[in-house]
């Protein structure tokens, strides 16, 4: 803020992204269906000249997916998808302070998104079965079971009210699900 009060903004920033993407996949046959992609990626910036470059909030160095799906005969397919991505940058309390205007503690910031959660990783299925009738409907019915191996992925921190201690939040844990769809 300046003097009276009002802001300047200005775009003294600079940074980059840099990254690599491959992509294998399988030819579709009559059978099967799957591919794996990977990505290698950085992103750094600084908010002005004078500040060193730091790692951008949304960086992911790794990203990998993998997904197949196999037909079984009569009517069946399985599926089965893999994600294993770096976790989230996030910016640590290191302490905290009593405010005594608020009558709560504050939480006194490290340095901005220095600290990186663990890395998420998922195992997803899923089973579907068609019937296709002689009038030209299809019924299918479908299980899919989200996070097979029930891995809790940090998705965030939570401090108590001092900010002295830590815990991680939880993304979802293991969901069945189980549909139907007709198509006429």
């Amino acid at each position: 803020p300046t003097a009276d009060g009002s802001f300047e903004y200005g775009n003294d920033g600079d940074g980059y992204v840099v990254g690599s993407e491959m992509l294998l996949r399988y030819k579709p046959d009559s059978r099967f269906f799957g591919w794996v992609a990977y990505t290698l990626s950085r992103s750094a910036r600084r908010l002005n000249k004078n500040q060193e470059l730091t790692l951008f909030q949304y960086d992911q160095t790794h990203i990998l997916t993998t997904l197949g799906s196999y037909r079984l005969g009569r009517g069946w397919e399985f599926g089965v998808r893999f994600r294993l991505i770096s976790g989230p940058l996030i910016t640590p309390c290191n302490s905290g302070i009593f405010s005594s205007a608020s009558g709560a503690y504050v939480c006194v910031p490290g340095q901005t998104y220095s600290e990186r959660l663990p890395m998420f990783h998922q195992l997803d299925l899923r089973l579907d079965k068609q019937w296709v009738y002689d009038a030209g409907w299809r019924l299918s019915t479908y299980l899919d079971i989200l996070n097979v191996y029930n891995r809790r992925s940090p998705e965030g921190v939570a401090y108590n009210y001092t900010s002295t201690q830590s815990t991680y939040q939880s993304g979802l844990p293991f969901i069945p699900s189980v549909g139907v769809r007709a198509e006429f």
